[in-house]
């Protein structure tokens, strides 16, 4: 097969073209990590989740352990536990 000089570099630059246009794909997608901490969006979103996730904790160890005194003292305890952690996560989670 007898291949021109034009074919070549009309093949060479398709497969540059091609190979830049996947390689920025790729970095915008890994440039939009939902965890971000420099996004607020993402830290809110992440905080919510840890408060969903809480909350389907608690409910479990209601089921299993009862509506106890001290377990709503142990609950009220994560709650406060994890209000502090978000707390701190605003304040010195940019700052890294």
């Amino acid at each position: 097969m007898n291949w021109n000089i034009k074919t070549l570099k009309r093949v060479a630059q398709t497969t540059f073209l091609s190979s830049s246009f996947v390689l920025g794909l790729a970095m915008t997608a890994s440039a939009q990590n939902p965890y971000d901490p420099y996004n607020r969006n993402s830290s809110k979103r992440h905080q919510k989740e840890e408060q969903r996730e809480l909350k389907y904790h608690q409910r479990m160890e209601r089921e299993e352990f009862g509506n106890s005194k001290t377990l709503k003292r142990h609950q009220k305890e994560e709650q406060r536990e994890l209000k502090r952690h978000q707390k701190h996560e605003k304040r010195y989670g940019d700052k890294r």
